[in-house]
């Protein structure tokens, strides 16, 4: 259109809003203006002036669309779930619904790029794959929604101009409540304080905390005495039994309840050491060095290693005790022995006896795979299902690997 008609009419939209109907300005951006031949003039354009822009002629009754695109830096950042914006607020999802989605919203041109962080720390392949957490480049998936996926996510944008923009989502699991840690097993001896401990996870809070000597519900009484408290991020109850008895030596049970669900944690008090636990552990010159660590109150008089091949029977071989092996404030005993194994796959236990008896429970066969030429340095497993293990000789490309968790029989 090259000049103006007196019965033409010209509307400018930008996508629906409407800017101009012929000479009458319907925006307050002052950065708009409409020349004579009704062609529209966007002033100091930036990445927020990005949309499709149509402009319709009356009476012909036809109509073009243009699209502007802006080079500039991300925008308009945001976190959806469903159709709602949250956007740094907080997300309550429900654990019985299984499953949430999360979306990233960004707007820029180019077409930014989505990375996602959790409780701080970048989720890479890796990393989502072990906390159960699926990214699909903008979308952020989980199928099966547990407490420890609780925190805060955040979604950066980029796409090479300017800085990133993130947006961040505070998730919060409202489940049952679970227990995070307890002990199976406690030794104990006559006359001593003993105290039991349950870590749990409650959200919504936790309405009843309670301990059972088996079906008997206990109080705080001159016998006992029940605290609650946080530890480590989770929360806290601990059962203190004072002047233990023959009687007291049985099983008790914590019991977490919140308006979802309950949960469960029993553990034995008795006179007989806990499991030996791996404490430490290395390897070279063809022996496997083991530092092995049992709770008992009473003293120790034996530990036996108990070690087979893939195909053999187990053989027994015993550490030397003395006092020196025991903590000295406190009640655990660390005791040292070094096997002698050659090449090949080999699963190892062990078990202590204290002046009441052998243990009733002890660990769980540990898988190791022995390789030729390779010296470890200690390492300490800590419950987690693999070893950090630095390979120190260039003689042969097999590490060690400790491929099994430390775990109670009963």
């Amino acid at each position: 259109m090259n000049t103006r008609i007196d019965n033409t009419i010209v509307m400018w939209f930008k996508t629906t809003t409407l800017l101009y109907v012929r000479d009458n300005k319907h925006s307050k951006d002052p950065r708009l203006s409409l020349g004579s031949d009704y062609s529209l003039t966007i002033q100091n354009v930036n990445v927020e002036d990005d949309s499709i822009y149509k402009c319709i002629v009356y009476p012909v009754n036809k109509s073009a669309y243009i699209t502007l695109k802006v080079r500039g830096p991300p925008y308009n950042v945001m976190i959806t779930h469903g159709n709602n914006d949250h956007t740094n607020r907080n997300l309550v999802i429900q654990q019985r619904d299984r499953k949430f989605i999360i979306h990233c919203r960004a707007s820029g041109f180019p077409t930014p790029l989505i990375s996602w962080s959790f409780r701080g720390k970048h989720l890479d392949e890796n990393h989502a794959k072990q906390t159960g957490i699926n990214i699909r480049k903008e979308f952020l998936e989980i199928h099966d929604v547990k407490p420890h996926h609780a925190g805060d996510y955040e979604c950066l944008a980029q796409n090479g101009i300017g800085e990133p923009v993130s947006a961040a989502v505070n998730v919060q699991i409202k489940s049952m409540p679970s227990i995070a840690k307890h002990i199976d097993y406690l030794n104990t001896a006559i006359g001593d304080t003993a105290e039991l401990v349950c870590l749990y996870h409650s959200d919504p809070t936790a309405i009843k905390i309670q301990w059972f000597r088996g079906d008997e519900p206990l109080h705080d009484s001159a016998k006992f005495t029940i605290s609650r408290d946080h530890h480590n991020h989770h929360m806290r109850t601990r059962l203190t039994v004072k002047d233990v008895e023959q009687k007291d030596l049985v099983t008790y049970v914590c019991k977490i309840t919140n308006n979802l669900g309950e949960a469960m944690a029993k553990t034995t008090l008795g006179l007989l050491p806990g499991a030996a636990h791996l404490a430490n552990f290395s390897y070279s010159d063809g022996l496997l060095h083991t530092i092995w660590r049992v709770r008992s109150v009473q003293p120790l008089s034996d530990l036996q290693i108990l070690y087979k091949g893939e195909n053999t029977k187990y053989t027994t071989i015993d550490a030397t005790i003395s006092e020196q092996n025991k903590e000295e404030n406190g009640d655990f005993w660390n005791i040292k022995r070094s096997i002698r194994l050659p090449e090949g796959e080999w699963f190892i236990t062990a078990r202590a006896k204290n002046t009441e008896g052998w243990a009733y429970t002890e660990t769980v066969p540990l898988q190791f795979q022995i390789p030729g030429e390779v010296s470890l340095e200690n390492r300490a497993p800590g419950g987690s299902s693999g070893a950090s293990i630095r390979q120190v000789s260039s003689a042969s490309l097999a590490v060690l690997v400790l491929l099994a968790v430390l775990r109670r029989m009963h």
